[in-house]
């Protein structure tokens, strides 16, 4: 899967405790749309979940599609293929190189 028009990283924090909760890389139209389609196909609830949308260059969106952990799986699962949503996932582990 490429991105192809204006990626953004959505990062979903906890209202109540200001926990992250997750992070999606969508390729949108503009930001406004980008948070609708998030909430609708990920049934996330705006009033549970902070939604921070951050556009990314199309170069960064796609390297982070491409990345892989040490291990070889992937940094990323699928949500919907159609409309380009992924969500990202990290490391438990943190970041071994820093």
């Amino acid at each position: 899967m490429k991105f192809s028009n204006k990626p953004y990283f959505i990062t979903l924090t906890n209202k109540f405790t200001g926990q992250f909760f997750k992070e999606y890389l969508v390729d949108g139209l503009d930001k406004d749309s980008v948070i609708q389609t998030i909430i609708a196909t990920c049934q996330i609830d705006p009033l549970s979940y902070n939604i921070i949308a951050e556009e990314a260059s199309l170069g960064q969106a796609n390297s982070w599609i491409e990345d892989k952990f040490p291990n070889g799986d992937s940094k990323h699962l699928v949500v919907d293929s159609d409309k380009k949503i992924v969500e990202l996932l990290y490391n438990p582990m943190g970041n071994p190189y820093e």
